[in-house]
């Protein structure tokens, strides 16, 4: 997808490169960081629209008639919510998994890479990956570049929701020390120095400017509005040898 390049920013914020799993994850999960890097990108992984219009039982609890009409309306939800973060989606057309078409982790990890390479001064952000099969696979595939040295790094978030599981989230931390990568706790004021308050509205702001999935939910799970914890995660073999995240 072709979008506009941000100017470059004078506040001395970062900005930064968004993995999010699905057309509100991002938000849901670290808005706070993205409204503290104005300019920011948000690339969403599931975003694609199937051939045919098909019927699932997420959707109808959204409110849409059918596929389409959903990934078409969540999208426009999606450009709405990250404006007030201050920031631009991008949408790669790989399928959400209610509509049947998994991709492989390596097709994910090749489409992040060509992203991440086109911003190349940007920081990654990605998803720790949890609990459901979407989020797995792109905690698999940010994970995967790390591995195979394609990034050197990235900074982490937690997966608003599937965070709240028991569990769940220890489990995350597992996986990262079963492929012996490094993580390593972030200050949220290393990316500027916001008003709690000022950044909390902007975050209720944005989740509410995604009504359909609100329909679904009925309303957002307590969770999304817990503190946002934000982790770097480094191959052990580049700690001292590039650059520093804030830290």
């Amino acid at each position: 997808m072709s979008i506009a390049l941000p100017h470059d920013m004078s506040d001395g914020a970062p900005r930064l490169i968004v993995v999010s799993p699905h057309l509100d994850d991002a938000v849901l999960g670290c808005a706070g960081l993205i409204a503290r890097c104005p300019g920011s990108i948000v690339c969403t992984v599931f975003a694609g629209e199937p051939a045919t219009p098909m019927h699932t039982q997420w959707d109808e609890a959204s409110g849409f008639a059918d596929a389409h009409e959903a990934v078409r309306a969540r999208k426009r939800e999606d450009e709405r919510a990250l404006a007030l973060c201050g920031a631009t989606p991008l949408w790669l057309d790989f399928l959400d998994g209610q509509y049947g078409a998994t991709p492989d982790v390596a097709d994910v990890a090749h489409a992040l890479a060509e992203q991440f390479a086109r911003f190349g001064a940007w920081l990654p952000v990605c998803p720790f990956g949890l609990w459901h099969s979407d989020h797995q696979l792109v905690g698999a595939a940010c994970r995967s570049l790390l591995q195979t040295e394609r990034i050197k790094r990235y900074i982490a978030y937690e997966d608003a929701i599937y965070r709240a599981m028991p569990g769940v989230l220890d489990a995350g931390f597992q996986r990262l020390e079963a492929e012996r990568l490094r993580v390593s706790p972030m200050r949220a004021q290393a990316f500027g120095r916001y008003p709690a308050r000022r950044l909390a509205a902007i975050k209720r702001r944005a989740v509410g400017a995604y009504p359909s999935q609100m329909r679904a939910f009925g309303p957002f799970p307590p969770d999304v509005e817990r503190p946002e914890r934000y982790w770097q995660v480094e191959r052990p073999a580049y700690v001292g040898k590039a650059p520093p995240l804030p830290i």
